[in-house]
């Protein structure tokens, strides 16, 4: 058997399905390095690294020809060109700011949530035989998640 990791140890460590490192691979996003005598996929060592980085790109909204192209500027070997480094700071940059963007929206969700359920407490051992005078009501169906204007707005946009 040829050395390196098979799809299932892949999908083990990154949590991702077959199905998902597949597609990745047919977007070009990783390939495998060798095929065992069987035909199964064998991947390099360096394979949960280039999946948990795409994971975490896509989780803050970047594309997959995105993705693509910030794995290839981290594996060039042209380290004499430096657009490619200031390229890849500056794609750098932005994903900071698209991850403090999904904390605010999630740091905020989280309040509204738990002041929710604060407000609500007292919903199950209401003796009312209807819900519908309630004022609490709408909150608590509407899960009371809807995100303040400038959350949103900052939120999945790429400039």
């Amino acid at each position: 058997m040829a050395h390196g990791i098979l799809m299932g140890e892949i999908c083990r460590r990154t949590g991702c399905t077959p199905r998902t490192i597949r597609h990745y691979e047919t977007e070009g996003l990783l390939a495998p390095s060798s095929f065992t005598s069987g035909g199964r996929r064998v991947y390099g060592e360096d394979i949960v690294s280039v999946v948990d980085t795409a994971q975490v790109l896509r989780r803050i909204g970047y594309s997959l020809k995105d993705i693509r192209s910030i794995l290839l500027l981290t594996k060039s070997e042209n380290t004499k060109d430096r657009r490619l480094t200031r390229k890849l700071r500056k794609t750098l940059s932005f994903s900071i700011f698209q991850i403090q963007s999904e904390i605010d929206l999630l740091t905020g969700a989280r309040g509204r949530i738990a002041g929710l359920l604060e407000k609500t407490k007292g919903c199950e051992d209401c003796s009312a035989p209807d819900c519908a005078p309630c004022s609490k009501l709408k909150d608590l169906r509407t899960l009371g998640l809807l995100a303040s204007k400038k959350v949103r707005k900052s939120a999945g946009r790429r400039e």
